[in-house]
Formats: C-alpha cells, sequence, structure tokens
C-alpha cells in the first residue's frame, strides 16, 4: 500500500472502538489514505482528537478525474445526509449499510481493499513522516483545495439548470430521485408539452411510502409550466380528504415558491379567510367540506386550470362531487389528476364516482405494484400479526381492552427480539372513541415505559410525528387520525382492531403507514386484533381478512397460484398467526384453499361438479373410500356427493376422474366379459382382473348390487 500512486482515488470509512457503540462513522475520499489518517484530528469535534482513530474499511473509487472524485464525494453524502451527526463526514450508521449502498448501481466502479492492506495503512499511518513526504502531501491537499474552489465557481458560471434539475434541488435535495419518479416527470411532461387545449384525466397508483407526494408535486410544476409558457395563470387545486394529511404535506408544498407558486392553504377551515390573487400562479388546498360552502367554498374560487384529488379513492362526498362535476365544466379545467394506493375500492359509489370523473376503465398516468417497490428497496417488507380475542361485549369491555393491550406488548416485544426496533413509534386504530379511550387508559397503567399519545376529537398529537425516532416506545391510539396519506418517521408498526369485518383497502392503508424505509433491513409490521365469531379460531380470521385483501386486489378472472403467491409476497410476507411465524409458502397453501372454496360457493352444480372431479384426479383418488379418507385435506370435499350433485351424478368413478375408457361400459357387458374370463366368484374377480375391468363394479356401474346377486340372475339375461 505505501506504493500506491497518487492517481488512485479511495473511498475511506473511519471510526474507533469508542465511535462504534455509537454507530458513528466518518465517511469521505481522498488520495491519500495513509497521509489523511495522520491529519484527521484537524476539524474533529474535541471529543474525537484523543481517540483512536483507524480506517474500518477502504475501497477503491474508478474515477479519472478529481472532479468525479468529489462527484462521488457528494453522492454518498447525499445518501446519508439524514444521518448526519451533526460535524461535516461524521454519520450515524454502519460500515455494511455503507457496502450495500456501494453495492447497488452507481456512476463508477468501486473495489473493496482487502482487510490485509487496511491493516497496512492503519500502521504506517502511525509512522512518522520524511519532511519530504510532508511537503509534497501538503502541497497536494492544498492544490486539491484550490482546484475544487476553482471548480464549483465553473459550474455556477456554466450551468443552466433545467426545470427537473431545480425539482430534485428543491424537493430531494442531496437524493438520486427513484426511477419511478423520473419515469412519472417524463410522461406527464410528454403529455403538457401537447400545444392544444387539455381535457386529461388520469391517476397515479402508487404504494404508500414510495412517494406519492413527490408524485403530486411534479404533476403541480409540470402543470403550472404548460400554463406559463401558454403565457395563462396557473390555478391549482388540491384535495386531500382530511385535514390531518396536509398538516404533515403542507411543509414540502410551501416550497413551491421556488417555482413561483404561491401556496394558499384552506386546510384546517381555514379557506374563507383567503383571499386569492387573480394574477399569480396559485396553488389552494381544502378539505371537500370546506369547498361546498356556497360563500366561501369551491364558487368563489378564481377559473382553477388544474385538479388533483389526494387519496383519490376517496374521491368526496356526493354533494361536493357534484359541485366539482359542475365548476370543471365553468371554469375549463384542463388537468385532473388523482394519487391513490388503491383506487379501487368495494364501495360501489366510488366506482361509479371514479368512472364519472376518470372514464371507464380510468386512466393510470403511472403504476407502481407494491411487489415492486419491495424488490426496489423503496418500502419496507411488511409482515402481519393476527391475534384473535372473544367476541366483545359490554360485559367484558375492560378485558377486552386488556387483551389488545397485550396484543401490542407481544408484537413489540417481537420484533425487538428480532433486532428490528429501531425507531420505536406506533400507532394503535380502534373502531370508536370509547374504546380508543378505553385501550389508551390500560395502556398507560400496563406499559409505564412507553410514552402514549392520543388522537381522538380535536387532539391531533402533532408532538407524536415530530418526536424524535430513538428507538424508545411512542404509541399513538387514533381512530382514523394519520390513517391515510401521512408520512411518519420511525414508524416501527401499525395496529387495528377490526370488528367483525374491516373494509380491505383500508387495511392497506394501515399497513402502508409503517412501510417507510427508515433503515436497511426494515419490516413494516400490521398487527390485526380481530375477534372471534362463532366457531372461529385465528385460521379463519386469517382466511376472512386474507380473501378481502384478494377481493380488492384481484380483478375479474379467477386467480390461479401464481397471482396468490405475489399477492402473498407483497401484501403478507411472513405472517405471525396465534404466536407462531408462518412462511411465505404455507400462507399461499392455506390463502389458495381458503380462495378456491370461496370460489367454489360461487359456481353452478354443474360447475362444482366439474371443478371437484378435476381436483379428484389431480390428487389420485380412485376410490370411494379413499376420498372419504382423504376427507380433512380435501379442499373441496362434499360428505354425499350423489345427493348433492343428484341433477349431474353419472357415478363415483367418474366423479373421481378416473379413465373408464377401457372398461365395458353396462353391466351386461361387464357380466359377459367376466364369464368369458372365466371369473366366476369375487375372489377369483379380484386375484384375475386385468385392466380392462374396474376394480370396484360398483363405483362404475349405478346399477350394481353385489357379486352373488349379479351372478344368481346371470342365468336370466337374454344374450
Amino acid at each position: 500500500m505505501s506504493d500506491i500512486p497518487p492517481e488512485n482515488f479511495y473511498l475511506y470509512c473511519v471510526s474507533s472502538a469508542e465511535f462504534e457503540k455509537r454507530s458513528l462513522y466518518k465517511l469521505g475520499l481522498t488520495i491519500h489514505p495513509v497521509h489523511r489518517l495522520r491529519q484527521y484530528a484537524t476539524g474533529v469535534p474535541p471529543s474525537l482528537i484523543n481517540s483512536l482513530l483507524i480506517y474500518k474499511a477502504l475501497w477503491k473509487i474508478g474515477t479519472k478525474t478529481r472532479e468525479q472524485l468529489h462527484e462521488m464525494e457528494g453522492i454518498l453524502h447525499r445518501q446519508f445526509a439524514d444521518r448526519r451527526d451533526g460535524t461535516s463526514e461524521w454519520f450515524n450508521v454502519t460500515p455494511q449499510e455503507v457496502i450495500d449502498f456501494l453495492l447497488t448501481p452507481q456512476k463508477f466502479t468501486v473495489e473493496q481493499v482487502s482487510p490485509d492492506d487496511v491493516k497496512d495503512v492503519n500502521t504506517k499511518s502511525k509512522q512518522p513522516l520524511s519532511s519530504y513526504e510532508e511537503d509534497a502531501y501538503d502541497e497536494e491537499e492544498m492544490l486539491i483545495k484550490e482546484q475544487e474552489v476553482l471548480r464549483k465557481k465553473a459550474i455556477r458560471a456554466k450551468k443552466v439548470e433545467t426545470l427537473y434539475e431545480k425539482f430534485l434541488r428543491v424537493f430531494l435535495p442531496g437524493k438520486l430521485p427513484r426511477r419511478i419518479q423520473t419515469e412519472l416527470w417524463d410522461l406527464f411532461q410528454e403529455i403538457c408539452r401537447n400545444p392544444e387545449d387539455l381535457c386529461y384525466r388520469a391517476i397515479v397508483q402508487w404504494p404508500t411510502g414510495v412517494g406519492k407526494t413527490i408524485a403530486t408535486l411534479m404533476l403541480i410544476v409540470i402543470a403550472a409550466e404548460r400554463c406559463k409558457v401558454r403565457g395563462e395563470i396557473y390555478r391549482g387545486l388540491l384535495i386531500s380528504p382530511r385535514n390531518d394529511i396536509f398538516n404533515t404535506i403542507s411543509g414540502d408544498f410551501m416550497k413551491l415558491s421556488e417555482f413561483g407558486i404561491s401556496l394558499y392553504d384552506g386546510s384546517n377551515a381555514k379557506l374563507s379567510s383567503l383571499t386569492l390573487p387573480r394574477d399569480k400562479h396559485i396553488l389552494v388546498m381544502a378539505c371537500p367540506q370546506s369547498l361546498l360552502s356556497e360563500e366561501t367554498g369551491m364558487r368563489r374560487l378564481p377559473p382553477i386550470s388544474h385538479i388533483h384529488s389526494d387519496e383519490v379513492h376517496r374521491i368526496t362526498g356526493e354533494k361536493c362531487f357534484q359541485l366539482l362535476k359542475i365548476m370543471m365544466v365553468e371554469w375549463n379545467t384542463q388537468i385532473l389528476t388523482g394519487t391513490s394506493a388503491t383506487p379501487k375500492t368495494s364501495c360501489p359509489e366510488q366506482h361509479r364516482k371514479l368512472a364519472e370523473l376518470f372514464g371507464e376503465p380510468y386512466t393510470i398516468l403511472h403504476k407502481c405494484d407494491v411487489d415492486e417497490a419491495v424488490r426496489e428497496g423503496w418500502i419496507a417488507v411488511p409482515r402481519f400479526k393476527i391475534v384473535t380475542t372473544p367476541k366483545q361485549t359490554k360485559e367484558n369491555e375492560g378485558a377486552y381492552a386488556k387483551a389488545v393491550v397485550s396484543a401490542i406488548v407481544s408484537t413489540v416485544n417481537d420484533k425487538k427480539n428480532m433486532g428490528l426496533w429501531k425507531g420505536g413509534k406506533m400507532i394503535m386504530y380502534l373502531p370508536n372513541i370509547a374504546m380508543t379511550l378505553c385501550v389508551e387508559k390500560e395502556a398507560k397503567a400496563a406499559i409505564p415505559k412507553a410514552t402514549i399519545y392520543l388522537a381522538v376529537g380535536e387532539r391531533t398529537d402533532k408532538e407524536f410525528v415530530s418526536a424524535p425516532a430513538d428507538g424508545s416506545l411512542r404509541i399513538l391510539f387514533a381512530c382514523d387520525r394519520y390513517r391515510e396519506g401521512s408520512d411518519i418517521k420511525g414508524l416501527e408498526m401499525t395496529g387495528v382492531l377490526t370488528g367483525d369485518t374491516i373494509s380491505a383497502y383500508i387495511l392497506i392503508q394501515i399497513q402502508g403507514r409503517s412501510l417507510r424505509t427508515d433503515y436497511v433491513g426494515k419490516e413494516g409490521w400490521c398487527l390485526i386484533v380481530s375477534p372471534c365469531e362463532e366457531r372461529e379460531d385465528e385460521n379463519d380470521v386469517m382466511d376472512r381478512i386474507s380473501l378481502n385483501i384478494l377481493g380488492l386486489l384481484g380483478d375479474s378472472r379467477p386467480l390461479v397460484k401464481k397471482d396468490i403467491e405475489r399477492y402473498v409476497e407483497a401484501y403478507f410476507g411472513n405472517v405471525f398467526l396465534g404466536g407462531a411465524l408462518i412462511s411465505k409458502e404455507e400462507t399461499v397453501k392455506r390463502i389458495q384453499t381458503a380462495y378456491e372454496r370461496r370460489e367454489f360457493v360461487k359456481r353452478t352444480p354443474k360447475e362444482k361438479y366439474e371443478s371437484i372431479r378435476r381436483l379428484n384426479k389431480e390428487l389420485g383418488i380412485v376410490s370411494k373410500d379413499a376420498y372419504n379418507a382423504i376427507a380433512p385435506e380435501h379442499p373441496k370435499y362434499i360428505p354425499d356427493p350423489k345427493a348433492y350433485f343428484e341433477g349431474c351424478w353419472n357415478c363415483w368413478y367418474d366423479f373421481l376422474g378416473v379413465d373408464t375408457t377401457s372398461f365395458p361400459q353396462t353391466k351386461s357387458e361387464w357380466i359377459r366379459t367376466c364369464k368369458d374370463m372365466g371369473l366366476t366368484t369375487w375372489d377369483l374377480y379380484k386375484q384375475k382382473k386385468t385392466e380392462i375391468l374396474p376394480m370396484n363394479p360398483g363405483e362404475m356401474y349405478e346399477d350394481y348390487t353385489n357379486w352373488h346377486k349379479e351372478f344368481n340372475i346371470e342365468e336370466e339375461i337374454v344374450w
């Protein structure tokens, strides 16, 4: 390593035993690893000066110029920008996280230096330099600093920032855009370049956690740019179903001022107090209820050129919906867009509204599936835990609350024991205010070390959102606050106490809250506490919930195993059921069986008969006794199929799917064949029958009685 030529560039990860305890590492680039380590007391906090700093890892970077070296350093620091420890290059990371980042496709090649060579560098850094070496290194370092100053001046003088580059600088500083964000930008920009008047309606369907807020901002910036190019005033209207969504995103939308767009926040009943200019580019934020007022609502707004509906699966109530349709015509609104993780819901009224506004089928501007987002690492791996309780009554309310809190505690402990507890926050959703208050009171008593928050009525507990994600257990109890559209840092898990049923799209929204990728290897857990119906257990609840989700996600065609595998991978992952961890493979098998049973109930008797017949053949069942013996494992077992399928029944062999083409087709033909072969007794028949005779003639011939009777009447048959 002492012979390393100076044209090589190195990425380093420096720490010490003391600072590793705090997961503190210094990340940077250099051309002189040995000399750089010698200098490390310079410019670092006093607490670091006396520490024994060493390289934990070194990587050779395949750059050609010092400009590229600085570019790579910038990429590295931007990746971990939110993990800085307050000094220039110290980050709260681990070497493995750095390695994981470097293994992703980057602009530069990276080659890790061997542990022995790293050790050699650490050793040499403690040895004295000759005066000649010291002067050479100092001269090189000074030259690098001078070139950096000149480089930055040249960039500022030459560079003309594009709209896209400006967007990234304002809304994604220090971060590389995700592929889907770049794709959405290109798609919508091309649409808005159309010189003619637009009548464009489309939805962006992205899972919770991949950046729907960024998507909304892109749509606004591009739509506004279209107006500017055409010499028009951009007026946008951002509609969201809940004020708490605006509370968590309004800070980002204030930055639209960088693009000459003034934000007018009409959320939280402030719309009536706004004075809107007609000569400026503006964006108005409001909830549906505020827009209904005749005097201060939608009708007092200036003509709106672009409407965006956030969480479009809750497009608005009927009155606001009808008024919106009228005003879009009066305003001559050119662009209507929406964002949602689940535009499709189980509500027919919602389907009608989507069809009237966005067409049938509605246009998807861009779509990303959950499994794609998990695979890309944009959202955390989902995991469900299902816990059942007895059905709630007035008499057992206290015990019911204890059961819910117990489920929370056990789930938190499971996550901690797996080393998957870093942020420390949880939201537990309850079905009504009374139960929320009851469970919150029980949690305060049962979990004294946790910080408990409440979001019901007027209480939103913004303190929960802004609280540090330091691993401390913080639980927010709510009915539906922060359930949709909110992005809360450090949210390890969500939980929901369901009734007998819960809408699948709500469950997916709740699950999505915890899928923010706060750290490498995160799993977003969703605890489902559900009462058992009569004669139900955890397995039945699991089937009920999973089938609801499949009903929401699936299309009109029947689902096959590959479809179910994809949905399990995306929405279920590994499931805790009754305290036991169920693998993905087992979950697929269980859900497939439950799905087939449900689909079976919908079919006509003839369809059901053919379905079971095919299954019997696949299972290799060749006799009535074998069919009855496999009943516990048979997903479509019917105790008395002959009676059940009275109108479709032929014989047992036909029902079992046995190939009967080589058998005599009538009982009379069978008796004649037996006589020709000399099979005069049942024992002889069992010993010497061939593949041309059925093993159990009674399961082939419906008028068969028994061997003795059949051959006693043989003499009466006219041959």
